[in-house]
């Protein structure tokens, strides 16, 4: 929404054209796989609302962990499931105590408040 907002005001109309393809798609698995290794644990969202990416450890999370967690867990098995594993997943984060998705048990990783 704010990438639209700004282009709005750089082109003079509001178009969600932007993001329609695979490069916008690579891009974005690009920034939640290496900004979290930079920025220890948080995207520009998570920080906002107060909420970061650990390792089960409790160590900063690793270029491993979010490849596993982002590019195998939120990428490929999602495709390869047709969507499926991503409903279990929220099933998982609603129900289980841990409140760890597919995507976290992959990635050996779980997300915590940092207030």
């Amino acid at each position: 929404m704010p990438i639209s907002i700004l282009l709005y005001f750089i082109q003079g109309e509001f178009s969600t054209e932007w993001s329609d393809g695979y490069l916008w798609d690579i891009g974005y698995v690009i920034y939640l796989t290496v900004l979290p290794v930079l920025w220890k644990g948080y995207v520009i969202g998570k920080r906002l609302m107060g909420i970061k990416i650990k390792r089960t450890d409790g160590g900063d999370v690793t270029f491993a962990n979010m490849i596993l967690r982002e590019v195998i867990g939120n990428g490929l098995l999602v495709f390869v499931t047709l969507g499926i594993s991503l409903l279990i997943s929220a099933v998982m984060v609603l129900v289980m105590e841990d409140r760890r998705g597919l995507h976290d048990l992959i990635g050996g990783t779980y997300v915590v408040y940092s207030r």
